[in-house]
């Protein structure tokens, strides 16, 4: 059985056959580049030789993109905050056929995020945000689910009040294992899909060595009942902070600033998600800004 021809282009047949042999290269070069304009959120900027920044953005219409900025760090930078890491920009490219790294013509900051430059703990959150979609993103694969979940927890880092900032990462990273594939249960049994609702008692917190542990399921990411727990394995994790998790699980992105975690809550948290992605996605993720943040926190 034959196989039909591809398709090929006229205008390049033409300028094969009439033109030299460079104009010919150049009208083929035209014809792998295109321009293309997308909302993007700024994960990494590194420098790049003298003037130019190297960029991971996460946009819209393409998914995880590498790009060049040339003349981003020159004195003529027309960039201004449009590149900085956590910035929701409107970008401007000349993107390659079958490249990984494409060249930036343009750039402008799209939503103003004043508010999270100027806070530490906002800081930390954000970049944990970018550093964990960075890390768990392959190049070019469009998931516009990824970007608006990004871009709405940037926006709520904003304006949310001070001191609920680790609320927001779990709440963040609760629906990011939802939009990958691997959603958690926290309040149904791992084994048996009965309801484990745990009862929030304030005493707890100031004698942790008698609090009530559970086993949650890195597998599910439901805990185990007080029978099955006997029998099965998987990250232990006080009732506070399964209460903690439960209670974050079931609100509403607008409604996270209400929420407060204490400091035993943020690190054993910071543990179990740390394990229970490495789980599903078979790999450690960077984690260089959730240990930064655990330092700063115990020097505290």
């Amino acid at each position: 059985m034959s196989v039909p021809p591809k398709p090929v282009s006229i205008s390049f047949v033409v300028a094969q056959a009439f033109l030299p042999v460079r104009f010919a290269n150049v009208l083929y070069s035209f014809r792998t580049i295109m321009i293309t304009s997308t909302e993007a959120i700024i994960l990494k900027s590194t420098k790049y030789r003298d003037s130019a920044k190297l960029l991971t953005a996460y946009t819209e219409a393409f998914g995880r993109c590498s790009l060049i900025a040339n003349g981003a760090r020159s004195a003529k930078n027309k960039y201004g905050t449009a590149l900085e890491p956590m910035s929701c920009s409107s970008l401007t490219f000349y993107k390659k056929q079958n490249k990984d790294l494409h060249t930036l013509s343009g750039a402008e900051a799209s939503v103003r995020l004043r508010n999270i430059s100027e806070s530490f703990e906002r800081m930390t959150t954000g970049l944990a945000m970018c550093e964990i979609i960075y890390a768990s993103q392959i190049h070019e694969e469009q998931n516009t689910d990824v970007y608006q979940l990004l871009k709405s927890c940037l926006l709520a880092l904003n304006t949310i009040e001070d001191g609920a900032e680790s609320s927001l990462l779990v709440w963040f990273q609760i629906r990011y294992a939802s939009v990958l594939g691997f959603a958690l249960n926290p309040s149904i049994c791992a084994a048996s899909g009965e309801s484990v609702l745990v009862q929030y008692l304030p005493e707890a917190e100031s004698s942790p060595h008698s609090e009530k542990e559970y086993i949650v399921s890195l597998a599910d990411g439901a805990p185990f009942s007080e029978v099955y727990a006997r029998i099965n394995t998987g990250f232990r994790m006080r009732s506070a902070t399964l209460h903690a998790l439960q209670t974050l699980y079931a609100t509403s992105l607008e409604n996270v600033g209400q929420y407060r975690l204490t400091a035993q809550q943020i690190s054993q948290l910071d543990d179990f998600f740390a394990l229970y992605y490495q789980f599903h996605l078979e790999r450690s993720l960077a984690d260089k800004t959730r240990r930064f943040m655990q330092s700063v926190a115990a020097a505290g």
